[in-house]
């Protein structure tokens, strides 16, 4: 009997294992092809200084549908990210917060995608300006903080707290960049706003690189207990 019930065990935490470590290949390659759709878009869009205009306005005219479906594609990646190695992490390092800002930012990075907002000979109305404008700050700020909270949380589990460490600098970074670029208007906006866009993708990078890692292993010394142990709010 015990017998069977360890081997059900082991069952569940394998199959648990096979679905973080595919959402952790997933989400590895949404950022690369986010990454890749930017560069090819901008590349082909030689109507716009890179360096001066930021990623919006290349949603709109010739190949944007490219750069829309990568938006959509990269929020949800990290909404399900988040999901991910909340159910690989110690019950003392859940935050409820962490996966609703995270899917919040996700849903707020495609609100503007399908509302990009005004760009040079593509005019939106004032509506259209309105919801970019509140889905494109929402969406940066919501995912900047689930960063933060989501590395603050792994040092309270002793099997990610050394792959948190670089994870809470690279966030603190990332919002540090934010608000720089909010702040300092002298800034090439389309240079500072894909430096700040560059930060969040390494870090979601670096964090499914040691989801897969986590789940590879054959045990976790957090999984098991997370799985059957209810999360703190």
């Amino acid at each position: 009997m015990r017998a069977g019930m360890s081997g059900s065990g082991k069952a569940m935490r394998d199959e648990g294992n096979t679905a973080e470590r595919r959402t952790a290949w997933l989400v590895i390659a949404l950022v690369a092809a986010f990454a890749v759709a930017a560069i090819a878009v901008q590349a082909l869009r030689r109507e716009y200084d890179w360096w001066h205009a930021p990623l919006s306005f290349y949603l709109a005219g010739p190949h944007g549908g490219w750069l829309v479906a990568a938006y959509c594609l990269l929020g949800a990646g990290l909404a399900a990210l988040a999901l991910a190695v909340r159910d690989v992490t110690a019950p003392a390092a859940r935050y409820a917060l962490t996966p609703a800002l995270f899917v919040g930012g996700g849903a707020s990075l495609v609100v503007t995608a399908f509302w990009p907002g005004s760009s040079p000979g593509h005019p939106a109305d004032a509506l259209g300006e309105l919801v970019h404008g509140l889905s494109a700050v929402a969406s940066f700020l919501l995912v900047g903080l689930g960063m933060l909270l989501q590395s603050l949380g792994l040092l309270r589990d002793p099997g990610w707290r050394g792959a948190a460490k670089p994870l809470v600098a690279l966030a603190a970074l990332a919002f540090i960049a934010l608000w720089t670029h909010v702040l300092w208007r002298e800034l090439p906006r389309g240079a500072s706003q894909k430096a700040v866009i560059a930060l969040y993708l390494l870090w979601a990078l670096l964090l499914a690189w040691r989801l897969r890692g986590r789940a590879t292993a054959p045990e976790s010394a957090s999984a098991p207990a997370s799985r059957a142990a209810p999360e703190p709010h």
